[in-house]
């Protein structure tokens, strides 16, 4: 979906986007659902790196052992059990929200995340295994 300042939608095939550069005066988004690359859902939290959690319809690579894919962001296994714990609500309650195209729901109280990477950790008998770094 492509708007323009004032927010009037424009067919993406009529925007002559090289002319533009890297200054493109529209706003671009792709609208929630199983095939948008963030899914159904995304948490915003404050920070300065521009980090949050979000849904994805690849719920394949939570089989993975390696899931360092999501440049950065936090992709969620159980995003409708996320927003329920942190807006206090039911999952069901969620899903109603959803299902009726509800997009914004503002968080009342302060919930402190931190994301911690590390690339050393101990296994089970408190050796330490190294890892390479993803973000190197």
């Amino acid at each position: 979906e492509v708007t323009d300042s004032r927010g009037r939608q424009i067919p993406s095939s009529e925007v002559d986007w090289g002319a533009y550069g890297s200054k493109i005066p529209f706003s671009v988004r792709q609208q929630p659902s199983e095939a948008n690359a963030l899914g159904e859902l995304k948490i915003l939290f404050p920070n300065k790196h521009a980090i949050y959690m979000h849904d994805t319809p690849q719920k394949s690579f939570f089989a993975r052992d390696m899931r360092a894919l999501s440049h950065g962001c936090v992709r969620l296994q159980d995003p409708r059990g996320m927003a329920a714990a942190v807006l206090g609500t039911s999952v069901d309650d969620i899903a109603e929200k959803l299902k009726h195209g509800h997009s914004t729901e503002n968080v009342t109280r302060v919930i402190p995340v931190y994301v911690a990477y590390f690339t050393a950790w101990p296994d089970m008998s408190g050796k330490v295994e190294y890892f390479d770094d993803v973000y190197d």
